[in-house]
Parts: C-alpha cells; structure tokens; sequence
C-alpha cells in the first residue's frame, strides 16, 4: 500500500483498544469510497451533473458467526447505503448512475457475490 498507513484495532469486548476502525467498518468505509470513485468516473462516461455524493453506509452483523457458531456467518448479513448525490438531473438519471455505478463497484460486487443482502438507496440532496 505504498506509504499509507491504516491503524486497524476493534473494541475492548473483542480484544481491542479501539485505537482505529475494525475490520467490517473498515470494509463499509471501501464500499463507500469505491461508490464514490466509481459515480464520479461514470458520470463522466454519462454526461451526468454529479456536484457531489454523501453516503452513509451501514451494516448488520450478527458476532455469533465469529464467535465460531456455525450456523450463522461470520461477515455482514445486510448492507444499506443512503446516498444524496447534489445534482439538476432528473430521477430517472439519477437511477442510472446509481445503476450503472453499483454494477461496476469492486467493494459493491464482492459483497454482493458473498450473498450479503445490499440495499442501495439514491435521492437528490
């Protein structure tokens, strides 16, 4: 990773001093910075008016997975995005890019060919 630096710790329950993110809240913040990158690069594709996007991605985990019960996994059971993109575009366009966006996401497709159910939800700021 170049010469970044990423501080990963978890809660003292698990372990951890909470000296930086955990792991999944880790993998929520990619998901939005991926959605970020990759809703810039297609509204220049699409001639779309992107003035900015503000996400706020959330999870649902339940720990009992790493805990080491087999019967429930250890990774998200649900993401939900909220995104308000600030745009003159029309709810029609604003689908698209999100469309086109979640199709083409790195983070967005992993998770959604781990099975975690995604609900992504896109309005005008």
């Amino acid at each position: 990773m170049k010469n970044h630096e990423i501080i990963i710790d978890t809660t003292p329950a698990f372990g951890g001093k909470e000296t930086g993110p955990d792991p999944l809240s880790l993998v929520l913040s990619a998901l939005a910075g991926c959605e970020n990158i990759v809703a810039n690069l297609v509204a220049k594709e699409i001639n779309f008016d992107l003035q900015g996007i503000e996400f706020d991605i959330r999870g649902e985990f339940d720990p009992r997975g790493l805990m080491g019960d087999p019967n429930v996994r250890p990774y998200f059971e649900k993401v939900t995005i909220h995104a308000k993109v600030k745009t003159s575009e029309s709810e029609d366009r604003l689908k698209e890019l999100q469309e086109i966006t979640d199709s083409r996401c790195p983070v967005y497709t992993t998770l959604k060919a781990a099975g975690v159910e995604l609900e992504s939800n896109w309005v005008k700021a």
